[in-house]
């Protein structure tokens, strides 16, 4: 039986590359076809064929792309009932810290203390009372981009007639200083200039025009040493430590530490992931002084070159629950970004589901 998928390209060139290598190295027979879900038409490309599911790719760079994203594929979901992957659930969190706060909250999963203000003087009051320092988030933003550590009042309260002004909250568009590497990345760049330029250059405007306004996101400073990036795909689990290199962040760094990952965390990321119904998740949880776990981010799609998500005694490999236990099952799960292993868990559904 040969699937047929639509891949849902948004309006950056390469974000669904890594559907269609999974698709083009597939062992299992199937078809697919790309559609610019921004573009008039996306609708009638769409309706086009029966395709067995739509393969998404959310954008995360500014908010009215992504607007677009979500309510499109809302009316494919939730209105035609076609089968979407990942969920719409993990789409509509996805790059929209506002959803995620919500969604954490509502489900009693543990996470740092948030506040959202819409009222600029129901914020100025909040800044006079809250305890120092504070993070203060845009909705959208990846790889720490749009993330301060506030430690002064003033600032504080510059920040917040900032947001609601015309000027609004600016993110990082250019190089991220905080993952390391950066002669390594300034040369390559050196080396493709005009395609460089182009890079910066259209990240500069897109970020100019999806400036962060008219409200402030802000989340309990919670003091700890390190980080955890924990996976979820199918039923495949990784986890591996966040180290800092530069500055208080976790978040954009390349540097990780390979530590076994705790059958406790295991059991943590299993059940925010069962509350929500995740399958395609990468999940940033803080461990605290008294080794509480508190989820800080949720992002149905991540950024890893890495061929694996977690090494444990020296030896790559994943995390299986069966039977009630952990088993670890070694080899390389995080090729092509995961996107093999997303394909895999999308053809078993409907696998499934057609038996």
């Amino acid at each position: 039986m040969a699937f047929s998928f639509a891949i849902l390209k948004n309006e950056n060139d390469s974000d669904h590359m890594g559907w269609i290598h999974a698709c083009e190295c597939s062992k299992i027979p199937l078809r697919y076809s790309v559609i610019d879900i921004t573009r008039h038409d996306w609708l009638e490309k769409a309706n086009a064929e029966d395709f067995d599911c739509y393969l998404t790719r959310p954008p995360g760079i500014t908010t009215h792309f992504k607007q677009l994203y979500d309510e499109r594929v809302y009316i494919l979901y939730a209105v035609l009932g076609r089968n979407i992957y990942p969920s719409y659930n993990e789409i509509l969190m996805y790059e929209n810290k506002r959803m995620l706060a919500y969604w954490l909250k509502a489900n009693g999963v543990p996470h740092p203390e948030t506040w959202i203000f819409y009222d600029k003087g129901e914020a100025l009051g909040f800044t006079e009372t809250c305890s120092l320092p504070i993070v203060a988030k845009t909705a959208i933003g990846a790889s720490g981009s749009g993330v301060r550590i506030i430690r002064r009042r003033q600032d504080l309260r510059d920040y917040v007639e900032h947001a609601f002004s015309e000027k609004g909250i600016k993110r990082r568009w250019g190089p991220n200083i905080r993952r390391g590497d950066l002669w390594k990345r300034f040369v390559r760049r050196l080396k493709h200039i005009p395609e460089s330029y182009r890079y910066f250059h259209d990240r500069y405007i897109a970020v100019h025009m999806s400036a962060h306004r008219w409200f402030v996101l802000f989340q309990k400073y919670i003091d700890c040493d390190f980080e955890w990036r924990a996976v979820r795909i199918g039923n495949s689990y990784f986890a591996h430590r966040k180290v800092r290199k530069r500055g208080e962040m976790f978040s954009g760094t390349s540097e990780v530490s390979w530590d076994r990952p705790s059958l406790n965390l295991l059991d943590f990321v299993k059940d925010v992931c069962n509350k929500g119904g995740f399958f395609s998740q990468a999940i940033d949880i803080f461990e605290d002084k008294e080794g509480n776990f508190l989820v800080n981010e949720l992002q149905c799609f991540f950024g890893s070159k890495n061929p694996h998500q977690m090494i444990v005694d020296g030896k790559p490999g994943r995390y299986l629950y069966r039977e009630d236990q952990w088993i670890f099952d070694e080899g390389d799960y995080n090729t092509n970004e995961s996107f093999d292993l997303r394909l895999q868990h999308v053809i078993e559904l409907l696998e499934r589901k057609a038996h």
